[in-house]
């Protein structure tokens, strides 16, 4: 049984829409085995414009044109404006 196996995806009966390669299947990872970045940055430590304004008490306006002004360190993904936790800590210890 094996053999007509082995065989069907030697001939390109992978069902893959005819490139006639097969491709491994990826298992899920575990959560455990997950790889981990450098920095250890979870979604905990990544905050959104309304989520810093939350913190800062300050319209999501006001903080948008601080992190344009360079005021409030920030990182942009596209159109996204992400803020560091930590920066935006430090950031209001050296005030």
């Amino acid at each position: 049984m094996a053999l007509v196996q082995l065989m069907s995806v030697e001939l390109g009966a992978t069902g893959d829409g005819g490139s006639g390669l097969a491709r491994p299947r990826r298992r899920p990872v575990p959560d455990n085995e997950r790889p981990v970045s450098k920095r250890g940055i979870t979604r905990e430590d990544v905050l959104t414009a309304g989520e810093v304004a939350a913190v800062l008490a300050l319209p999501k306006s006001t903080v948008y044109e601080l992190a344009r002004r360079g005021e409030l360190p920030c990182a942009r993904l596209g159109r996204a404006v992400r803020f560091l936790r930590d920066d935006i800590e430090a950031t209001l210890r050296d005030c």
